[in-house]
């Protein structure tokens, strides 16, 4: 097999359309899973042709009959976006994607492929008011658009512009080694990075690297985390805590681990860091090799499912907890800039569905803190009934549950160059009042333990 440099471009096209045609698949057990090895330059055509969907979708409404077979709608998808960015010479694009369509199915289809991206270049005008469809300009579904614009009407066309964007590399600085942001930067520009402030310890870095290149990163003071995603590391009022008062944080969806880590390298005690993926957790376990050496707190992962409250009760764990942080699933609405693929995955009867999910595990989760202590509650979306809708519900059907100042809502943003980029979260702390003694065996009474879970199969734990 030819190496990764000597390897032709057709052969890259067509494992990159194999994969998204796999993860885009309305098969779910196929969604997700690798047919091998991928190679960056792969990678980066899954990227930019999963991008493209809602193009792809448009343009083939207008230039085709029928809708070709998923894994040939992916390959035009690719194959438009590398002609949009004029990654290579428009000929050459166009016949390596011929000979990988002949190499995915047959001649009478790569004659298909080749007529289609032959009239969007002899068509340069009509190619570019397919770019005017709202589904092609913000690569999503019109259901998934119309929510957007009714959550934030004025604004909604600015937050789906960002969204489309492609997110930069972010690091956060972490642990009692970590310089200050200033001698960062000038660390980043001696080993040849450009660095740019967005936070108390959050860094943008130009380009974007691999972890073994990035300052601090093996020392493990440098993790990567999005700057949204940071405020969950800090977020806890230990103020009041007694001295010699050893803290109990319960991170309820932890894998795969860098809140947990976050946590730890930011509050005394110990991080009881549980999820029901035992594999996903595996790379806690990795990471902390790394940064064993900048924690406060002491890290137990386990293996359990939030939404059992039997299984929750008989854990190993204490039975109150002074900080809960509730990263829940959700539809990763946030997160689109580093995954295209996203809105394509969802369904509104989905969303409906984890939306219950948070609010069982809410519910759940509730009486396991202790008077006085702070549940936190956090999303990556930008939709409003997983934010501000859902913070209302629970201090609705929650007597004596204290809103906290917090983050709040957090839009995307795409200006690292004016300080500015991160992905869109939702944050609500919540406090419990110091006479509150909710008895624990109501937990039952509160929400079955029905598991749902997996019907929105996303990661958390960011």
């Amino acid at each position: 097999m030819a190496d990764a440099k000597s390897r032709p471009l057709r052969a890259d096209i067509a494992q990159a359309a194999r994969e998204i045609a796999a993860n885009l698949s309305a098969d779910s057990s196929t969604q997700g899973e690798s047919r091998g090895p991928i190679s960056p330059a792969v990678s980066d055509l899954i990227y930019r042709g999963t991008r493209f969907w809602g193009l792809t979708q448009t343009r083939l409404k207008r230039l085709a009959s029928k809708s070709p077979e998923p894994q040939i709608a992916a390959l035009l998808s690719i194959a438009w976006a590398a002609l949009h960015c004029e990654m290579r010479p428009s000929h050459l694009i166009v016949d390596e994607s011929v000979a990988a369509a002949k190499a995915l199915t047959d001649t009478k289809v790569a004659g298909f492929v080749n007529a289609l991206l032959r009239k969007t270049l002899s068509d340069p005008d009509a190619s570019r008011r397919d770019f005017e469809d709202p589904v092609a300009r913000w690569n999503a579904p019109k259901w998934w658009i119309e929510k957007i614009k009714q959550d934030y009407a004025g604004q909604s066309e600015s937050i789906l512009d960002t969204l489309v964007q492609r997110a930069g590399l972010t690091i956060r600085l972490c642990g009692r080694h970590a310089p200050s942001i200033e001698a960062y930067c000038r660390l980043a520009d001696a080993c040849g990075l450009k660095a740019r402030p967005l936070g108390a310890a959050a860094v943008a870095l130009f380009p974007a690297v691999g972890v073994e290149k990035i300052p601090g990163f093996t020392e493990g003071w440098a993790s990567v985390q999005d700057a949204a995603a940071q405020h969950a590391c800090n977020i806890f009022d230990d103020q009041k805590s007694p001295p010699d008062h050893r803290l109990q944080i319960l991170d309820a969806c932890a894998a795969p681990g860098g809140k947990s880590i976050g946590l730890a390298q930011r509050y005394s005690g110990v991080v009881w860091a549980a999820d029901s993926s035992a594999a996903r957790l595996a790379r806690l376990a990795r990471d902390m090799a790394r940064v064993r050496h900048t924690l406060l707190a002491e890290i137990r992962p386990v293996v359990i499912n939030i939404l059992d409250a039997g299984a929750l009760e008989a854990a190993e764990m204490p039975k109150l907890f002074d900080f809960i942080l509730l990263d829940a699933p959700c539809s990763a609405s946030g997160v689109t800039r580093r995954h295209p693929d996203i809105a394509w995955k969802r369904t509104p009867l989905s969303i409906a569905s984890v939306v219950d999910t948070q609010r069982r595990m809410l519910d759940i989760l509730w009486p396991r803190l202790r008077p006085g202590g702070e549940l936190v509650f956090v999303t990556c979306s930008v939709f409003s009934e997983e934010g501000e809708k859902q913070q209302q519900a629970f201090l609705d059907r929650t007597p004596g549950a204290r809103l906290l100042t917090s983050p709040g809502r957090c839009l995307p943003q795409a200006r690292p160059d004016a300080g500015q980029d991160q992905d869109g979260f939702f944050f609500a702390k919540f406090q419990k009042p110091p006479d509150e003694t909710l008895p624990l065996s109501s937990v039952a009474t509160l929400c079955d333990s029905t598991d749902r879970s997996h019907e929105l199969p996303i990661a958390t734990g960011r």
